[in-house]
């Protein structure tokens, strides 16, 4: 009798830490899951941005200077400053907002643009 109760109780062990281990494998899962999907908007907040800078410096029209944009599911706001720093130099900044999981993110790039001929400092041989 003794013998068949120390295997249950063997056997309810066993199964206590293989749940363990499963709930703990699951969490790393998710995890790994939510940091993926971070990235993701991440990266699309960057592409974003690299458009909107491009924009503003090759000043092409329509350029997104306060959008709401949408890609793959996610909320972006787009907005773009041109600050004058003196003649012919000005800073631009963007800025990229969304609202993820983990609350509102935000990404804020910069860049100085001159105006300044290309063929400006340029000599011919």
């Amino acid at each position: 009798m003794k013998q068949s109760g120390m295997a249950m109780v063997e056997a309810l062990v066993a199964a206590g830490l293989l749940a363990l281990g499963l709930l703990g494998a699951s969490r790393l899962t998710l995890r790994a899951l939510d940091a993926a999907l971070q990235t993701r908007h991440q990266e699309q907040a960057q592409s974003l941005a690299r458009e909107a800078l491009d924009c503003a410096v090759g000043q092409t029209q329509p350029c997104p200077a306060a959008e709401n944009v949408t890609r793959q599911g996610m909320a972006y706001t787009v907005q773009v400053q041109q600050r004058p720093l003196a003649p012919g130099l000005a800073d631009i900044a963007v800025q990229i907002t969304w609202r993820s999981n983990s609350g509102p993110q935000q990404l804020t790039w910069h860049t100085r643009h001159s105006e300044l001929p290309g063929w400006h400092g340029v000599s011919s041989p």
